[in-house]
């Protein structure tokens, strides 16, 4: 019809709605979100990844606020060339930072690329992204730069970016900075401006190996981002001794966000375990057509099986290769021709704990029974109602800080639940906790904020008190998880919301939360409340106690092994898998094996086989405790101790209490000498302390005892040369390394011992928080020293009158020196039958202290002379333990006097009684012999120790009438007139004492004749013996002196 028909070119009606159409959605598609729109993408992202990836809350919500910031600024930036987001995730492997970045970029709707960056460790490999000019043969364009230009929005992951050649580090930096590469092959400039670039890396090992005092498991979410870029800055490639990264790559990646990963948790390999095992069991379902019904056991079973130190990458392979062992082992236990029949009549696999052969191990990691240990801290009207309502969880209460720290130094808690609304003390309590949780009048200021927000900010005056809290628990109590407990009495929302949750967990201290209605004894739908949050209680318990054990078994370098045993139920088509004989196994790392005392060698010594040092036993007992418990202790502010420093003479059992306190501990025990640091090669001292301290680190909590300390840490010099120098790098080195795990961080205890205290360099004394003497034992210690070895032994009839008189003889002597006594004794026994007798184990005695015995040139001489020590010792004194001419060492004879290492001042009669003792060997002889012949070499000792005991009279004690009450140096040189004093006063005394001793042996002559006649008959006597042969009243004397 004439009219109707469009013009020639026209669009037609239809075509110009299409056109409209397409215009608008062209116009939507590319018009920039609203913050709306991108708050709400995002939040759903963050929703994504905290369901599909475990344990790094802190890592997602980093990155989501990257990506908003990304979204918001490429929208604004029209001249921006550089990438819309730049990601730098760095941690330990299998820790799920290429495993975010895929789902991410999924969720996002980008293409996304992973680029293998040890695929370009070489320098010719960096055409492999860039292409190759089309001159060459087998030219192609670049793997990056085709994806992108096909890609421009496309999401980039450059995994392990560190295994890169430093010629594909220099083309990131073009990336980075002009946004743009040219392709060689195509020779088009590809544009990135677009792209959003990830680097993983897992460079950052300062961080993420150490323990920290923070509330995530390693990595602090509080880390400021310059602190984990100077982590990647100052990491060296063990290889080459340079940095992984050079300065130029560090200073771009700082324009972007970097990302601290933890270390997965028990519970979160657990749950990575348990969905790889649905998931290959649904797979053999499909394939074979048996169910595989896995136990809640399972997962954890695996996992504990490979360590708490595993990652999610060796979990996933071990949980898969678990269900295909057990089809296999299943299929063996079957002839070939009978596998199918057998079964292919198999519908269910339960896999599944066997109680009744479980054992110890899985008891206690499967079926705590303990009650729940729980510390509220909350508004107390509330926690009178989660007590009263809730007997079975074992409640501790506080309202406040403080009431929660003393709390905590008094009891265990598997972990704090605490009420971020805690009210300020000034703040009125109200009867009805709801009616407070909705009182915004309580924050005059922030109350409008509080009302016009949906969600509250940390910073909110509400939480103030809580906060603090939170802060003082996760600088003081690290290891004590902390949940935050999430109150909505009516359902409204208005109670601890995600964004306050995923806002704690930024700022570090907060594990999680608790969500509950449970607000109110009179709550409607109390039960309901109460069941499911005590419900939750109870498995949040049960999940902390395993990791507990997960790090207790870590730090003992132990790992669960178990057995599967299969059942076959043909009558109901079962093929039932059991798990059994769950069994502690030892794991140590292939460096540490030598390093570590492991529990078959660790010593079975403990303080209680220790005699004597009592000081150094309560000492490293606190050591002990604080190992066992550090969270008591530090929840009551006590310092932990930095180093216990054990000094004293050699053989007092310094090297035994480091045994012992090996033996009481639960935690790695790592032994050095000090001798061993330094070698023939340069840089070894340093380089042994080093690997030393990084291993005490790396088993934490730990003990390092290093023996002879003096080895290595003698004074410093002023200008060191040769070994000196090399001893000096060794000291600072080991002072920089005493210094970093001082500062916190996982518990490493410092044990040192040596014999010259007086030669450690002051700075090095200082670095201990304990030095204690181990001084030589007394004579009840060793008395019951020799009483306890000896009842250990199986054959011997030493009585306890030998064990006391051994016990005096061996004043002013060490442990080892006892030891040494019985060691000689039990070979001595092997000629009498293996019995070890009194006359055995006192020629022991005198073998091991005086020497071998030797003939005595004149044994008639040497009794008169012995007969002398013992009577005069017998008049003036407590009469000798025994008497004895034979010959030994130096000696022609000994006289062994009562114990003197009582630690008591002594008068001067006392001193003067022990000169005159010590010369009365050579005034028996000159009774005897006459002047004259009465002189011999023999008491040339003698008059040593007397000379001794008589110049310390005079020059140290004042103790002389011609030099007076005053100390005179003897190491200075003296003027005439008092060194003629003072040497006139020791000859005095020496006289005096001389002339006495020839006095006493002359008035008690025959006592002294019968005691010589007898030593010439018998070789020795006893106390007993030399006391029968006195007369009546001296033998009194002598006995009111014992």
């Amino acid at each position: 019809m004439l009219g109707t028909e469009p013009f020639p070119g026209m669009a037609t009606p239809d075509e110009l709605r299409l056109s409209a159409a397409l215009r608008e959605w062209v116009d939507e598609a590319s018009r920039p979100a609203t913050l709306g729109e991108l708050t709400r993408r995002l939040r759903a992202l963050r929703t994504e990844l905290r369901r599909r990836v475990r344990g790094q809350e802190h890592a997602i919500q980093r990155f989501v606020d990257g990506l908003f910031n990304t979204e918001v600024i490429a929208a604004a930036d029209a001249d921006r060339r550089k990438p819309c987001g730049l990601f730098v995730f760095a941690g330990p492997p299998g820790v799920g930072k290429t495993y975010l970045a895929e789902v991410g970029a999924s969720y996002l709707d980008r293409p996304f690329k992973r680029f293998d960056m040890s695929a370009f460790a070489h320098g010719h490999e960096t055409v492999g992204l860039v292409g190759t000019p089309r001159m060459y043969q087998g030219a192609q364009p670049g793997a990056l730069t085709e994806f992108v230009h096909q890609h421009p929005n496309a999401v980039l992951l450059f995994d392990e970016i560190e295994k890169a050649h430093q010629a594909t580090i220099q083309l990131f930096l073009q990336l980075l900075d002009a946004g743009r590469l040219q392709d060689k092959f195509t020779e088009e400039v590809v544009e990135f401006r677009d792209a959003i670039v990830i680097f993983t890396t897992n460079v950052g090992r300062s961080l993420y190996e150490n323990e920290n005092a923070s509330g995530v498991h390693r990595a602090n979410a509080a880390f400021h981002r310059r602190t984990v870029l100077d982590a990647l800055r100052s990491d060296v490639d063990p290889r080459t001794r340079e940095p992984f990264f050079p300065a130029a790559i560090c200073s771009r990646l700082a324009t972007g966000y970097p990302i601290l990963f933890n270390h997965l948790r028990v519970g979160d390999l657990a749950a990575i375990a348990q969905a790889e095992l649905e998931r290959v069991g649904a797979l053999l379902e499909r394939r074979h057509g048996q169910r595989w019904i896995l136990g809640d056991e399972v997962a954890l079973a695996i996992v504990m099986r490979e360590g708490a130190e595993t990652d999610a990458r060796t979990v996933k392979a071990q949980a898969e290769g678990f269900l295909k062992d057990e089809v296999f082992k299943a299929c063996q236990l079957f002839a070939d021709e009978r596998v199918d029949a057998a079964l292919g009549r198999v519908t269910e696999i339960p896999v599944e704990l066997d109680d009744a052969h479980a054992g110890e191990v899985a008891a206690r990691l499967f079926r705590d029974r303990a009650r729940p240990s729980v510390l509220l801290v909350a508004d107390p009207t509330l926690a009178r109602v989660y007590a009263n309502s809730m007997p079975e969880i074992d409640w501790a209460l506080a309202a406040t800080g403080e009431q929660a720290f003393d709390v905590l130094a008094r009891r265990a808690v598997d972990f704090v639940l605490l009420d971020l609304a805690l009210p300020e003390p000034q703040v009125v309590r109200y009867a009805d906790p709801a009616a407070a949780f909705h009182d915004v009048s309580l924050d005059p200021v922030m109350g409008k904020t509080f009302v016009a927000f949906d969600h509250s900010p940390l910073s909110a005056r509400r939480f103030a008190a809580g906060q603090r809290l939170l802060e003082q628990l996760h600088a003081r109590a690290p290891e004590t998880p902390v949940l935050l407990l999430a109150l909505d009495p009516a359902g409204t929302g208005r109670g601890l919301d995600e964004e306050l949750l995923l806002a704690c967990v930024r700022a570090g201290g907060a594990r999680g939360a608790i969500h509950t209605g449970l607000v109110a004894s009179e709550n409607a739908g109390l039960e309901a409340a109460r069941d499911a949050l005590r419900s939750e209680l109870e498995g949040t318990a049960r999940r902390f106690r395993q990791e507990r054990m997960a790090a207790e078994l870590g730090r003992q370098l132990q790992v669960i092994a178990f057995d599967t045993a299969p059942a076959l139920d043909e009558a109901r088509g079962r093929l039932q898998i059991r798990l059994r004989n769950f069994r502690l196994v030892r794991a140590l790392r292939s460096a540490d094996t030598g390093a570590v005392v492991s529990d078959v060698e660790r010593p079975a010594t403990r303080f209680a086989d220790v005699i004597g040092a009592t000081g150094a036993k309560e000492a490293l007992g606190f050591v002990r405790d604080w190992l066992r418990d550090p969270k008591r202790y530090a929840a009551a502010g006590v310092e932990p101790p930095r180093g216990v420093l054990l000094t004293g003479p050699p053989g007092t059992g310094k090297t035994m209490l480091a045994r012992a306190l090996a033996g009481e501990s639960e935690c790695a025990f790592l032994v050095a000498a000090a001798t061993n640091f330094v070698t023939m090669w340069q840089g070894s001292g340093p380089q042994n302390i080093r690997d030393l301290f990084a291993r005490a680190r790396r088993y934490a909590p730990s003990i390092v005892f290093i023996d002879e300390l003096d080895a290595v840490g003698k004074t410093r010099s002023a200008s060191p040369g040769g070994a000196g120098r090399a001893q000096e790098e060794t000291l600072n080195a080991l002072l920089t390394e005493i210094d970093g795990f001082a500062k916190g961080g996982a518990p490493v205890i410092m044990l040192a011992a040596t014999n010259h205290a007086e030669l450690l360099d002051p700075a090095l004394r200082r670095r201990f928080s304990r030095e204690i003497e181990v001084e030589l034992p007394t004579r009840a210690e060793r008395a019951l020293y020799l009483t306890t070895r000896l009842a250990a032994k199986e054959r011997h009839e030493v009585t306890p009158t030998m064990i006391e008189r051994i016990a005096v003889q061996t004043a002013g002597l060490s442990i080892a020196l006892l030891e040494s006594v019985l060691n000689q004794a039990a070979v001595m026994a092997f000629d009498h039958d293996g019995v070890i007798t009194d006359p055995l184990l006192s020629e022991a005695f005198e073998k091991v202290t005086m020497g071998e015995a030797k003939p005595g040139a004149d044994p008639e001489r040497t009794a008169r002379h012995e007969a002398g020590h013992a009577l005069l010792q017998c008049l003036t004194g407590a009469p000798p333990v025994y008497v004895t001419i034979v010959g030994r060492g130096n000696f022609g004879g000994y006289t062994a006097m009562e114990d003197q290492d009582q630690r008591r001042s002594q008068t001067r009669p006392e001193l003067e009684d022990r000169i005159c003792v010590a010369l009365g060997g050579r005034q028996g002889e000159q009774l005897f012999y006459g002047p004259g012949a009465g002189e011999s070499t023999g008491p040339s000792r003698d008059l040593q120790d007397a000379t001794r005991v008589a110049e310390a009279m005079v020059y140290e004690l004042g103790m002389s009438d011609e030099v007076g009450f005053v100390h005179v140096d003897r190491d200075r040189p003296l003027g005439g007139a008092l060194a003629e004093r003072c040497h006139a006063a020791v000859r005095r005394i020496i006289e005096e004492q001389s002339e006495r001793a020839a006095r006493l042996l002359a008035e008690h002559r025959a006592s002294l004749e019968r005691i010589a006649v007898a030593l010439r008959e018998s070789d020795r006597l006893l106390r007993d013996e030399l006391l029968a042969l006195l007369a009546p009243d001296e033998r009194a004397r002598a006995e009111r002196a014992v």
